[in-house]
């Protein structure tokens, strides 16, 4: 992080920086020095700054998949089609818009007071399935454990099932990212695992959505909502209640982890939030600005035109990156420093324009209830350092401590 003095070289290019140990000097110059560019040597275009990283999100031009390839070559024989080809957010054809509107209508009717209490409950019951004392290792698995049981338990998943859906999710990811970015390596083997859990997500949802009576109020009010929209289709109202906890899985578990590490590396905020809890939601949205989740994502033009003074031709990728964007200072008042109390706060983690994340409440509440149940468990903050490793990626950051 950039207020840790630190002489470590800089990131090689923009997909490199999401597991760097501290990537944010380097995005910081970028936002400043190069608000929108071709990185020629990787053949692909950059958005740095607010307004750049503003103008591809909301442009027309911009599309979240390639014209000639809405789902990677790689994943189109087989289950992961079924759900890659159909999530409202990397769509961009004539039904998203409606789509999008009953996905995010589901997920902003559920009442927060009703999250909260499931989350809460949930927590504690990991106390029991994890095992106390925690450590690095047991505070890894609560952070990816906790934001997926409760999508998951509002979808109506049975919590015998929660272990299964952990791990269908864990090769689902991994072999998306895989075909989308390379980051994994792709192989053969990891695609044949992501499509065999993709299955397994289509059956247990599709059949639950087929079961009134075992419908959780999550993919009841998704139904409604699509119904209400026009969407019937089944397929994209699966596809899309399993991409609620696609996105929850990583995002909202690494918000957790770098919550901790926010508190882990600033002894005197820590000794502030254990003194007064209510402090922790300022500390949540300032993690969200100053060390987000969600590093980078990309878009493709759909056609020759103009994106932020520059003339793009169709087919070109740009990479978008929001972690550059939450640090340039037109967004934000001296935005290398972290300050949890900062007035009219701005991000983009959750995007902007027709590809926005609806979850903008929902995954701050359930990290803060999660970190400030750790807290309440004593969580050994001292030790996740020694642990910390980012995972493999080109886009998301995600803490581990299991190293």
């Amino acid at each position: 992080m950039s207020d840790i003095p630190t002489m470590i070289a800089e990131p090689q290019h923009v997909r490199a920086a999401p597991p760097h140990s501290d990537p944010y000097p380097y995005y910081g110059r970028l936002a400043r020095e190069r608000k929108f560019f071709r990185d020629e040597i990787n053949g692909w275009w950059v958005a740095a700054s607010a307004a750049a990283v503003k103008a591809v999100l909301t442009s027309e031009l911009c599309l979240t998949r390639p014209l000639n390839e809405p789902v990677p070559t790689t994943l189109r024989e087989g289950a992961m089609s079924d759900i890659f080809s159909r999530l409202v957010r990397l769509r961009d054809d004539e039904r998203q818009g409606a789509l999008k509107g009953a996905v995010t209508a589901a997920l902003r009717g559920i009442d927060l007071g009703q999250v909260g209490d499931l989350a809460r409950k949930r927590a504690a019951a990991l106390d029991s399935e994890i095992g106390m004392p925690l450590d690095a290792a047991k505070t890894t698995l609560f952070m990816f454990a906790l934001p997926m049981q409760v999508t998951a338990q509002l979808l109506g998943i049975p919590r015998e099932r929660f272990s299964d859906v952990t791990g269908w999710l864990a090769d689902y990811g991994a072999a998306a990212a895989a075909a989308a970015t390379g980051i994994p390596l792709p192989t053969a083997v990891l695609f044949e695992k992501g499509h065999r859990s993709a299955q397994a997500l289509l059956d247990l949802v599709g059949g639950l959505k087929n079961d009134a009576a075992a419908c959780g109020p999550l993919l009841t009010a998704l139904i409604n909502e699509a119904h209400r929209a026009g969407c019937d289709d089944d397929g994209d109202i699966v596809a899309n209640a399993i991409g609620y906890m696609i996105q929850g899985f990583a995002a909202t578990a690494s918000l957790i982890g770098l919550t901790l590490l926010g508190l882990a590396r600033r002894p005197a905020l820590l000794a502030r939030v254990n003194g007064d809890r209510k402090l922790l939601r300022g500390v949540i949205q300032e993690v969200v600005r100053y060390d987000p989740t969600t590093n980078s994502t990309f878009r493709f033009m759909a056609r020759d035109g103009t994106i932020f003074g520059n003339s793009l031709r169709q087919g070109d990728m740009i990479i978008v990156l929001i972690a550059a964007a939450n640090r340039d200072p037109a967004l934000n008042n001296e935005p290398d420093r972290f300050d949890a109390t900062r007035i009219d706060r701005k991000y983009l983690e959750f995007g902007t324009g027709r590809h926005a994340c609806p979850a903008d409440k929902f995954a701050p509440l359930i990290a803060e209830i999660g970190v400030d149940h750790l807290l309440t468990r004593d969580v050994p903050l001292d030790s996740l350092e020694p642990a910390l490793s980012y995972a493999a990626s080109g886009h998301i950051r995600t803490p581990l401590f299991n190293r």
